[in-house]
């Protein structure tokens, strides 16, 4: 095979629509044309989906003959999650839109041979809305079955909504049996390399486990136990010889490092790879033989490290060729003579690429967001300062292109969760922004996941007070660094990033121009008494990070927005989806309700067609118009 005239048939078939000069809105807005790609075990073949009449599509490429099938296109759902299983089987999710919740894997799980032919459901998840548990029963992927083309595991929680168990299913009948039944409160689970489950992890309450069997229907033993306030061990993968575990571990530490570790004595081995900075928590292991190959963590930047001298060499070398981006191996046959490489920056959504790794030769395959031009949208720096304690704060300045780096308008964009982090990469939303004019500093605050165990519970019981203060600690900085105007400083967040916006009018209300609330909570009582019945299990765990309310009711009281909203001096933007199951539209209302009997500047929308957070892309469109407009007005 020719690697050129790979590029010319893979080029026609996905050509892009021409970049435009300007950048509407709808240029951020726009679906992705493509969404994954991966090359058959073999190399024969990739699989691809694509858009097609609305939806994502799978289509297979035969790289020799260069011919490509589209081998579904459900009406009613995008194919995702696809993978080989063997070199002539593929199985995929179906995923639809449904209006409490934003996108879900709900369609059920399918697979089809590479000619198109034998296409089956092997599961069609059933909806359980209003039913005791909630949610969907269903099955989703867990991993393959050692070396077999007919069979792979996967989790399903049709016995137990909330503790799923681990089946094998056959990916030509659906027929499935139990291999690994929940003892309680797993959550993760862990398949040697010849399909016998044998490690898990999970979670009761305020303490977590790890438990390890020595064989496929051996008797489960725990390992450790801790509580989520100490060190503990996830497990990871098993080595090659299926003894050994490789487990992310902050047992001894602050921040989770990659250990080999021995369950039969219960022990550490060595430590592997660890960062000061941030937790480490994957490994990349071969398809062939399952030797280890490096690890994989998020940094300042996306972050992989190769044990193997080849890969290393070759990323050395993919770096070299492709200097502006970070560049993955996103799929590999298994001799490693064809690998598909990702290859995206802060600026660019991203470029797929097939690369001979013989022959040293890599050809274009097609851009996701192709009318997307890197050189129009903005850099984002990864930033550090230090809160108003000591404590480091990390974070990202996301600086427009073509503007002096001094005296902007600034947007202060918290992240949600709380318990998450933003990363590094292509962000549609902070790019719209940017285009606009617009800095946008995004923090990692005490209580953000991805930087040890001492930045995360920092923020425990800190709602309102430590974290907010980190916020505050980080626009002041900018203002120091004088990339911001002190008087065109607003402040935007969904979820808990609603909260923090709520937050800082209120206790900081001299800082901001205006802000934006999505789907945000302004009172914690009230989202502890409303939360969602598949968060009941985690709900200790809830409690002791946001608060109890019983116990802490005078806490909860000073460091809810709804209570201060007579300190809100600004313009606010609110919008929430009338289905929301996590934040409840109250939220919203009540404070709207207070705000406009003081004569403050309001603007409040609600879709009765979405939950948390907008999936349909005419609200989205409504949504970002209304933000946009709503931003000009208030910080000219």
């Amino acid at each position: 095979m020719h690697p050129k005239r790979l590029l010319v048939f893979l080029t026609a078939l996905f050509t892009a629509t021409a970049l435009c000069a300007e950048i509407p809105l709808d240029d951020f807005l726009k679906e992705p044309d493509f969404s994954e790609i991966r090359i058959s075990p073999d190399g024969s073949k990739v699989a691809v989906t694509a858009r097609w009449k609305e939806k994502l599509a799978l289509s297979v490429i035969d790289l020799k003959t260069k011919e490509r099938k589209i081998l579904t296109a459900p009406p009613t759902m995008d194919v995702v999650n696809v993978r080989w299983v063997g070199n002539n089987r593929l199985i995929f999710t179906g995923v639809e839109e449904i209006i409490w919740g934003g996108k879900s894997a709900n369609g059920g799980l399918f697979a089809i041979d590479a000619d198109g032919k034998n296409p089956t459901v092997l599961n069609e998840s059933a909806t359980q809305k209003g039913k005791k548990g909630g949610g969907y029963r269903g099955v989703n992927f867990l991993s393959y079955y050692g070396d077999s083309t007919d069979e792979i595991l996967v989790r399903s929680n049709q016995r137990r909504a909330l503790e799923p168990d681990v089946y094998r299913m056959n990916v030509r009948t659906g027929i499935k049996r139990v291999v690994a039944t929940n003892p309680g409160g797993v959550q993760y689970w862990v398949a040697d390399h010849k399909g016998a489950v044998r490690a898990a992890f999970g979670q009761k309450g305020l303490e977590r486990f790890f438990l390890y069997r020595d064989t496929a229907n051996g008797k489960w033993r725990e390992i450790k136990r801790w509580k989520v306030t100490e060190g503990g061990i996830h497990p990871l993968a098993f080595d090659q010889d299926n003894r050994m575990l490789y487990v992310s571990s902050n047992v001894g530490r602050d921040t989770a490092s990659i250990r080999l570790f021995d369950p039969e004595k219960g022990v550490d081995v060595k430590e592997l790879f660890a960062s000061d900075t941030y937790d480490v928590e994957d490994v990349v292991l071969a398809r062939d033989d399952h030797r280890l190959l490096g690890y994989a963590y998020d940094g300042a930047r996306p972050t992989w490290v190769w044990e193997d001298k080849r890969l290393k060499a070759l990323q050395s070398l993919l770096d070299q060729e492709l200097p502006d981006t970070v560049n993955y191996f996103s799929s590999m046959s298994t001799d490693g003579a064809w690998t598909i490489v990702r290859a995206f920056s802060d600026r660019d959504p991203g470029t797929y690429y097939l690369f001979n790794t013989k022959e040293l030769t890599m050809e274009k395959v097609f851009s996701p967001r192709e009318w997307i031009n890197p050189k129009q949208m903005s850099e984002v720096r990864p930033i550090s300062y230090t809160a108003r304690d000591g404590m480091t704060i990390h974070g990202y300045l996301t600086l427009p292109a073509g503007k002096e780096p001094r005296n902007l308008p600034l947007i202060v964009n918290p992240h949600g969760g709380p318990w998450a982090r933003d990363s590094w990469g292509f962000n549609y939303e902070i790019q719209f922004l940017a285009s606009r004019g617009y800095a946008v500093l995004q923090m990692n605050f005490r209580g953000s996941t991805g930087y040890g165990g001492k930045l995360l519970e920092a923020g425990y019981g800190q709602w309102g007070l430590a974290m907010q203060d980190d916020i505050t600690d980080g626009v002041k900085w900018v203002i120091d660094q004088g990339y911001a105007d002190p008087k065109r400083i607003a402040i935007y967040g969904a979820s808990y990033g609603g909260f923090a916006t709520m937050a800082g009018l209120t206790f900081t209300p001299e800082l901001y121009c205006c802000g934006i609330n999505y789907v945000g909570v302004t009172d914690i009582a009230l989202l502890l008494k409303t939360i969602p019945k598949h968060w009941e299990p985690a709900r200790e765990e809830l409690e002791l990070k946001a608060g109890d309310i019983l116990k802490d009711r005078e806490r909860l009281k000073a460091t809810s927005p709804l209570e201060h909203a007579d300190k809100v001096r600004v313009p606010v933007f609110f919008a929430y989806g009338e289905l929301d199951e996590r934040v409840d539209v109250k939220h919203a209302t009540r404070f709207v309700s207070k705000l406009r009997s003081r004569g403050i500047p309001v603007e409040l929308m609600l879709k009765n067609n979405e939950g948390h957070g907008f999936v349909l892309q005419e609200n989205n469109r409504d949504y970002y118009t209304t933000l946009e407009r709503f931003l000009a007005k208030y910080m000219k």
